[in-house]
């Protein structure tokens, strides 16, 4: 079953004022005519190269950025009118960032950060402090971390921390936006394993933006891949493997896969 749906989206931004009234500012499309789906609990990797419109696309699905034309849904829902409202979304659908510090209030312990969203969302739910201890159970972190802040934390745990709050919510869809970019390999391929043991556990889907392919490959079903702000194919894991490529990109990106 269809979770997320993108019908022919397509994002511009103006790159300079009108030089008359009556002419229209020039603009860059930095996503063009995109159709994509996830289903329920899925993996869909989302592979290019930077500035191929990837992070864009993540602020569209997230309403934090208006689309110029298409349609975005949330099981048949439109993201971006006046369906669903932004609390509701956010609930729905949580999205993971590269930069965990950034994510991360400093001020704020391990256990405050957790709290927070079920504060918010859940409000008649007293029982807190178990539930950030489950948090952090499924994110493979011992519940003294609870009193730590961000600065005494790994960039690792600290990427974990951040998966944990988006869980918080019971979200049906994260949105992994270059999240375990910074980390190193044995660090990246632990966290793959561990997304995978709460995807089976709780059936959430996973949209993972990412432009290291190899990690896409061990965690996605599918992987979809964006060029110059056009999504120019998706492929099965099996068909990745056999080299079914429709489109030149995908074949470079398999010779630079490897060549690593």
């Amino acid at each position: 079953m269809t979770l997320l749906e993108l019908r022919h989206v397509t994002k511009e931004y103006p790159i300079g004022p009108r030089r008359l009234w009556f002419q229209q500012c020039p603009t860059l499309q930095a996503v063009r005519q995109v159709d994509l789906t996830v289903e329920k609990g899925e993996s869909l990797g989302l592979v290019g190269e930077s500035g191929s419109g990837k992070s864009t696309l993540a602020k569209l699905i997230m309403n934090l950025e208006s689309i110029t034309s298409g349609q975005i849904l949330l099981s048949g829902q439109a993201v971006n009118g006046k369906q669903i409202k932004k609390r509701q979304l956010y609930k729905r659908m949580q999205l993971v960032l590269q930069d965990s510090s950034a994510s991360l209030y400093p001020k704020m312990c391990v256990s405050e950060i957790l709290e927070e969203p079920i504060r918010n969302y859940f409000p008649e739910e007293n029982n807190r402090e178990e539930l950030c201890v489950e948090l952090l159970k499924l994110v493979e972190l011992d519940r003294f971390f609870l009193s730590r802040y961000p600065h005494q934390l790994s960039g690792g745990q600290k990427q974990r921390v951040c998966i944990a709050k988006a869980l918080a919510v019971q979200p049906e869809l994260i949105i992994f936006d270059e999240s375990i970019a910074s980390l190193d390999r044995p660090s990246q391929t632990s966290i793959i394993q561990m997304l995978k043991c709460i995807q089976k556990e709780k059936q959430i889907a996973y949209l993972f933006i990412t432009h290291d392919l190899q990690s896409a490959q061990q965690l996605c079903g599918r992987i979809s891949v964006m060029y110059q702000g056009e999504l120019v194919e998706t492929l099965t894991q099996l068909e990745w493997d056999f080299q079914q490529f429709q489109h030149p990109y995908s074949r470079l990106l398999f010779q630079t896969l490897n060549l690593d």
